[in-house]
């Protein structure tokens, strides 16, 4: 039985990956590091994509400063332009009706959890938990995330649903014991359908609770 929806927050209640990428331009820029934003760091935590792009940089000023340093950037690009998902207020409405209990899970800081969920989406009151990057010691793929928004839910994983868009964050869901659900934003149908997606959206209005409810009850 459907108890709870989890979502991610990059790529699923937000379209946001050209943000994050611009951000890290103009983050590395600022650093002197020609290095770019690739498709590589979707879904990870910041510490990864840091260490990968700036190992050096890190070792000097460290992780938590740049990291706030870049997520400040993110924050003011996407505050121009940045709008919720298509048919994320519906959902999350429509689950609250029921009696269906809402997560975030993210590899995301606080401060953009709260940026997104009440500034740019509106729905911060109808999310009853958040996990995000301070509350777990390893990253996505690492089911960690998901089985931590699940306890703190008071939920099975099998009861759950989780709406993710990276590889990384579908392979964390699914190994937490979960549904997953894909979304198409940041990587095409045919390559979502190499994933361990359970089923494959190209965003809210084309999934429903009803949907969702036969989902969780497949074996």
């Amino acid at each position: 039985m459907l108890k709870g929806i989890i979502f991610d927050m990059d790529g699923v209640l937000v379209d946001n990956t050209e943000y994050h990428a611009r951000a890290f331009d103009v983050f590395l820029k600022r650093h002197g590091i020609e290095k770019k934003f690739t498709s590589e760091y979707l879904g990870r935590t910041n510490d990864y994509a840091l260490n990968s792009l700036m190992p050096e940089k890190v070792k000097e000023k460290g992780l938590r400063p740049l990291s706030d340093e870049k997520e400040a950037i993110y924050r003011e690009l996407a505050r121009k332009g940045l709008k919720p998902m298509k048919g994320l207020n519906r959902l999350v409405e429509n689950a609250r009706q029921l009696g269906i209990r809402c997560a975030v899970g993210s590899s995301g800081c606080m401060a953009n959890i709260e940026f997104v969920t009440d500034e740019i989406c509106g729905i911060r009151e109808s999310i009853d938990v958040i996990c995000c990057e301070d509350d777990v010691t390893e990253g996505k793929p690492s089911p960690e995330v998901y089985l931590k928004c699940c306890e703190r839910l008071g939920l099975a994983p099998s009861e759950c649903i989780v709406f993710e868009d990276s590889e990384a964050g579908i392979e964390a869901g699914h190994r937490a014991g979960c549904k997953v659900v894909a979304l198409t934003t940041s990587h095409p149908r045919e390559k979502l359908e190499q994933t361990h997606a359970d089923m494959i959206a190209d965003d809210f209005d084309c999934v429903g609770i009803e949907e969702l409810k036969k989902l969780a009850e497949k074996a």
